[in-house]
């Protein structure tokens, strides 16, 4: 620009310098083309300093979008690796719920390893896997290989193991991430080169149930990296593998004593069934040994008795008075001993089923009569109050000769232990489908500790009041197998000193017949 102004003064200085030596008209026509020349070169000048002006503007604006184009290739090249490595953590992440899914139903430890295939391996960003099983500290059984020969696997393996990798995996579960250039020892660094990689994760499996393992993960290639995220994904991982082993372990070890107490139970079953099979012919040899020896003795005890009676009758002489009181506690003890002769056969009967219950109605009034009137000497002999309380019921369902005994034999046992000037109730209530009979008495009562065996054969309280009273033991086991023959059932409640209560239940309607 200096240099235009400069040109255009040196032609107006010309310019007037010519003007000088002319005349006036042509000198003002100079003038006037003078003055033409110099707007035009000055509008020049102006619309030149403007392009100028313009271009240097474009030529900033041009600066600031390529500046701007070039941060937003780089923000879109970010945005592409950070949605690339979203997409990746999140199959990542679905393949462990999926993969979490399928070691739920893995019976066995060593299942959980084989359980990994290229699609796995694959979602979580690798491409060479290897898992094994850790028997021992030293020792490794690959159980799953992915992107990766059996010949290389079997490289791997021996490398691991010897170098004593192995060893320092096991020692610690905290995954690690060994690359390239990172203070790898030489063994570390053999195993990034037996991969052919330039870094891998490595990670221990250490459940507190379960065999131990490990396992591998790399990507082939000597700048390819793995991230501190891939290393969480794998911790993760670790966790949910140690998880699903001891789940497994526990699993197994519970199967397996599951297997062993169920082989028990059957062959303890199977001895108790023996037992018992054998335990029913002792029983039933002891039935009839009873029936036998008891129908042996039926003969002589009858000619005892008989005998007696002839004599104490006087038909052979008149007897002194001694005599006659030794025939008489003959004749009493022949029919003691007789009674209880009936008893044992009578309990053998019902236990081999040669005893038929018949299931017919009886009266109630009438039935509690006459087990009145049998009581009735024992009642007077002591002076004991007899209370009954029928509560509406009218009739029982059974046999009556035996049911009879029953109620016979517990109001015998009541007025044995009560004494003079007591009491004895009989009651009875309906109870849905049941007529329950109670027997109770005012009398010494039963000791607890008595109380399971009392419906033992031949079994007698160890008291000194009971000691005191005879008895064979056998009138309450008769008791309960008649009851239970009727398919009733009977129970006792005492305390010492506050006397005794019997309670039979009895079905109170037939039970429909067997299909």
């Amino acid at each position: 620009m200096i240099a235009i102004y400069v040109v255009l003064l040196i032609s107006v200085l010309t310019t007037v310098v010519l003007m000088a030596g002319v005349g006036g008209g042509l000198q003002l026509a100079c003038g006037g083309v003078l003055l033409g020349s110099l707007a035009y070169l000055t509008m020049r000048v102006i619309g030149a300093e403007h392009e100028r002006q313009e271009l240097a503007k474009l030529r900033a604006t041009y600066a600031q979008l390529d500046q701007q184009a070039k941060w937003i290739i780089r923000a879109d090249l970010e945005l592409h690796h950070a949605q690339e490595e979203l997409d990746r953590r999140l199959a990542s992440l679905m393949s462990l719920h999926q993969l979490g899914r399928q070691l739920q139903v893995s019976l066995k430890p060593e299942e959980v390893f084989q359980k990994f295939d290229a699609a796995i391996v694959t979602n979580f960003g690798f491409s060479v896997g290897l898992f094994g099983v850790c028997p021992t500290m030293g020792a490794v059984a690959w159980q799953s290989l992915v992107g990766v020969t059996p010949e290389a696997a079997e490289r791997l393996r021996v490398h691991v193991t010897a170098s004593g990798l192995l060893k320092q995996l096991l020692a610690d579960p905290t995954p690690r991430l060994w690359q390239a250039g990172g203070g790898l020892n030489a063994a570390q660094r053999a195993l990034l080169d037996l991969l052919g990689s330039s870094s891998a994760v490595v990670a221990s499996i250490l459940p507190h149930s379960g065999p131990a393992g490990c396992f591998i993960l790399c990507r082939p290639g000597v700048r390819v990296s793995t991230s501190k995220a891939d290393e969480e994904l794998v911790k993760i991982l670790a966790h949910q593998l140690s998880t699903a082993v001891e789940n497994s372990a526990l699993y197994e070890h519970a199967w397996s004593e599951q297997q062993t107490l169920e082989r028990k139970v059957q062959e303890r079953t199977r001895e108790l069934a023996e037992a018992n099979a054998a335990l029913t012919r002792m029983n039933k040899a002891k039935s009839d040994f009873v029936s036998a020896v008891s129908h042996e003795l039926r003969t002589p005890l009858a000619a005892i008795k008989g005998y007696a009676s002839l004599l104490n009758s006087g038909q052979f002489g008149t007897l002194a008075q001694p005599q006659a009181e030794r025939l008489a506690k003959i004749e009493k003890h022949a029919d003691l001993l007789t009674q209880f002769i009936t008893n044992l056969l009578d309990i053998a009967r019902i236990e081999a089923g040669r005893t038929t219950m018949e299931r017919r109605a009886i009266p109630v009034q009438e039935f509690l009569a006459t087990i009145q009137e049998l009581v009735q000497p024992q009642l007077l002999a002591k002076r004991l109050q007899l209370a009954i309380d029928r509560d509406g019921v009218t009739e029982l369902l059974g046999d009556a000769q035996h049911l009879q005994r029953v109620l016979v034999n517990l109001l015998s046992n009541a007025v044995k232990y009560t004494p003079e000037s007591g009491r004895i109730s009989v009651g009875l209530r309906r109870d849905g489908a049941s007529v329950v009979v109670t027997v109770s008495d005012s009398g010494c009562g039963i000791p607890a500790e008595d109380l399971p065996k009392l419906f033992q054969e031949f079994y007698r309280a160890n008291d000194p009041v009971n000691q005191q009273i005879r008895g064979t033991g056998l009138g309450l086991a008769l008791v309960k197998r008649i009851v239970e023959a009727h398919r009733g059932t009977i129970t006792v409640a005492s305390q010492r000193g506050q006397g005794t209560t019997f309670t039979v239940m009895l079905p109170a309607a037939a039970e429909p017949p067997a299909p």
